[in-house]
């Protein structure tokens, strides 16, 4: 094990934080995985992140001053040059100085960036997308976010919020969404949307072994709902189908505006059901404009949770070779 040079690596999401320690060789040494507890506000969020990296540095017995730079993987939108979360619906935090309020525990480089951008980077370098030169990589979990990769290089855009396709309008009478649009990709085709279906549908008397997980519908989740259709309940399997369909029409759109070789689909949710996956592939056919439904493969990530943490520490180490080379 070397501890000499490490990299620290933090992916925060709107339900889990995960820590992880890597080292030049590019292996994962430590990870450790808590919830956000997002509603204790941004300070404490950050503050349990950067403890959580100090535990996980005594954990392989290195010192502090052999952590070279720390990766973040944050939903955004953010501007990633001056380290601020300007607006992240699943954290509920506007204008968060995300760098400046880590650097009270680590004098170290920072990088952050969006969540779904260091997931797209780590599955072109290392997973699904190795070898292809555009790529597009959409995660599925609370929220909906992709990063893309055109020619070799992530596309930020002009602004840097390149990549919010959990904010295209699908339907525009469907749901509210966090960001305070109504019938976004995301309001329809999430974790988040699958579990609102939960709980209109136990709330209106549908016959599902829903109605048996909590006393209040309101604590239903999208995981649940996997766990029902996983038994064979026909309302839970509904719910899944509709999620999928929405799914590709959603990919279609993300296909006819980059045209990618692959289409990476990663997160939560598509990692706990091939079902949804599958309605989503059959959507994206019928939906796409010819012949992009069949020259464009949608493929599952293959690095799992871990995608975010190692495309964030992959990025940091790309934004200080940068800077030497300034």
């Amino acid at each position: 094990m070397n501890t000499s040079r490490l990299t620290g690596a933090l992916d925060i999401g709107g339900t889990k934080i995960l820590a992880g320690l890597i080292d030049q060789q590019g292996d994962l040494l430590a990870r450790r995985r808590i919830e956000t507890l997002a509603t204790r506000g941004a300070e404490e969020v950050i503050a349990r992140a950067g403890a959580i990296l100090n535990e996980l540095l005594w954990e392989v017995g290195a010192d502090v001053v052999a952590l070279q730079a720390i990766g973040c993987s944050v939903p955004g939108p953010l501007d990633s040059k001056s380290g601020t979360v300007i607006f992240s619906p699943n954290l509920a935090w506007r204008d968060v100085p995300f760098v400046e309020l880590l650097h009270r525990q680590f004098d170290v480089p920072i990088a952050i960036d969006d969540d779904a951008h260091c997931a797209a980077l780590a599955e072109w370098h290392l997973g699904a997308a190795r070898g292809t030169h555009s790529a597009v990589y959409v995660t599925i979990s609370t929220g909906i976010g992709s990063g893309i990769i055109i020619d070799g290089r992530l596309y930020s855009g002009a602004h840097g919020f390149a990549g919010e396709v959990g904010h295209i309008t699908l339907d525009r009478n469907g749901p509210p969404c966090s960001c305070g649009n109504a019938g976004c990709f995301e309001a329809v085709a999430s974790g988040s949307a699958i579990a609102a279906r939960a709980r209109e549908a136990v709330m209106s008397g549908q016959k599902t072994i829903l109605s048996a997980f909590h006393e209040n519908p309101a604590l239903l989740t999208a995981s649940e709902v996997m766990q029902a259709t996983a038994a064979g309940d026909a309302v839970a399997g509904q719910i899944i189908e509709t999620a999928g369909d929405f799914l590709g029409l959603g990919l279609a759109a993300v296909a006819s505006a980059f045209d990618p070789q692959i289409i990476v689909v990663g997160g939560a949710v598509v990692q706990a059901n091939d079902r949804l996956l599958a309605h989503a592939r059959a959507a994206f056919v019928a939906r796409a404009i010819p012949p992009l439904g069949s020259l464009v493969s949608i493929v599952p990530a293959v690095l799992g949770d871990e995608s975010a943490l190692r495309g964030a520490a992959l990025l940091v180490t790309a934004r200080m070779e940068e800077a030497s080379h300034v």
